[in-house]
């Protein structure tokens, strides 16, 4: 088998996290798979390679505003017309049994129309999945920008659409209106990682972890941590570890380290081993990315969201969801202050059956997007069906 996957990722890891959790759920029942991943991630070039997988990188392009990219380099089309000419020449060169489209139908304003126009006309037709997130951005939102570039019509020539998510928790199947132009949707469930859990540590000072996420638009919610640290300190005894993600600019980093001399945290860019540290955390301080917060209910920790402010809805769309079941506290951007912070971390730590078992949704969704892959929905379907009977 091989698989080509599209990954568009300017700002942050999220994407990238994902699609590596798939894969390592797919290759040890395909050994001799073969996964080629097109990323214009920043940090595509330092994720460690697994067997029988490669990066090819892209020229980065970021999204400024709902429907506005900008690209590293000034000619914004310029990019768009490089980055869709080396994904076309890896398609034929690699020739994939499946190609999976990670996030946007069509790609960044339309780059990856001429692969599927290739694709869906070639001899021996590779199969095409889409794999969506839970929550893509603000229904409106999706409507138009999908619309401006024809995405409805491409949508038509995927075989099947995965989504990682469930249909309880939100309908994006019904929100973003694609029911009738695809050929098949499966909620794939949650993608979280299948990393093994480490002993625990004894330790009787809290220790509050706070991620970043890639961390470009981090530093405000660093910062107000570090603000607030003092208030939570008066209060009860916490020792603290900022990660603020590769992405952070080093000015913005070297005012974090400055401002936490003194205080029981310390300031990392990265860690070698981010899932032992959250499973060890008391507590989790955190923006509202699809994998953290996956993460954090696969470790069952406690935790105050503060989703991203802009370019999309998502993370705050996906922060209200889950607090409402009594998954995590929340805090709205707009609301942020150190005072606010202080008071709601200190409620959260106080506060027993967070998250709430009953209300934790699957997160198998990495086992299941790679079942897809290598059976299709068919034998999926008949395997849930099968797992539901069993359980009955």
């Amino acid at each position: 088998m091989r698989l080509l996957v599209y990954s568009q990722d300017g700002m942050g890891l999220g994407h990238l996290r994902r699609t590596r959790n798939i894969a390592l759920e797919l290759l040890p029942g395909r050994p001799e798979c073969n996964v080629l991943t097109i990323a214009d991630s920043p940090v595509a070039p330092f994720f460690a390679p697994l067997p029988g997988t490669a990066h090819l990188k892209l020229p980065t392009i970021v999204k400024t505003g709902a429907l506005d990219w900008r690209a590293n380099s000034a000619d914004l089309q310029g990019a768009v017309r490089s980055r869709s000419a080396t994904i076309l020449q890896a398609f034929r060169d690699f020739q994939p049994d499946t190609v999976l489209i990670d996030h946007m139908p069509v790609g960044v304003l339309g780059e990856l129309k001429p692969l599927l126009d290739e694709a869906s006309a070639a001899r021996q037709r590779p199969r095409l999945v889409l794999g969506l997130r839970d929550i893509l951005d603000a229904p409106a939102t999706i409507a138009e920008a999908w619309s401006a570039h024809d995405a409805y019509r491409y949508l038509e020539l995927y075989d099947a659409v995965a989504i990682y998510g469930c249909r309880d928790v939100f309908d994006a199947e019904e929100a973003y209106g694609f029911a009738a132009r695809a050929r098949s949707v499966t909620f794939c469930h949650y993608v979280a990682s299948n990393a093994e859990a480490v002993p625990p540590v004894s330790d009787a000072t809290p220790f509050v972890l706070v991620m970043g996420g890639g961390g470009a638009d981090a530093f405000p919610l660093a910062h107000a941590f570090l603000h607030a640290l003092p208030s939570v300190l008066a209060q009860t005894r916490v020792r603290a570890l900022i990660v603020t993600g590769p992405n952070m600019p080093v000015e913005e980093r070297t005012r974090l380290a400055a401002q936490a001399d003194g205080l029981p945290v310390q300031v990392e860019t990265s860690v070698a081993d981010a899932t032992a540290l959250l499973q060890r955390a008391s507590a989790v301080v955190t923006m509202g990315g699809y994998n953290s917060l996956c993460e954090v209910l696969r470790w069952r920790k406690k935790a105050l969201v503060v989703p991203r402010r802009a370019p999309s809805a998502e993370q705050r769309m996906r922060a209200r969801l889950f607090a409402a079941r009594g998954l995590m506290r929340m805090i709205d951007p707009d609301d942020l202050t150190p005072d606010r912070l202080a008071a709601e971390l200190l409620a959260l730590l106080a506060q027993d059956g967070i998250p709430d078992e009953a209300n934790i949704p699957p997160l198998d969704g990495a086992r299941r997007a790679a079942q897809l892959l290598l059976n299709g929905a068919a034998v999926l379907e008949a395997t849930a069906a099968g797992e539901r009977a069993g359980g009955a």
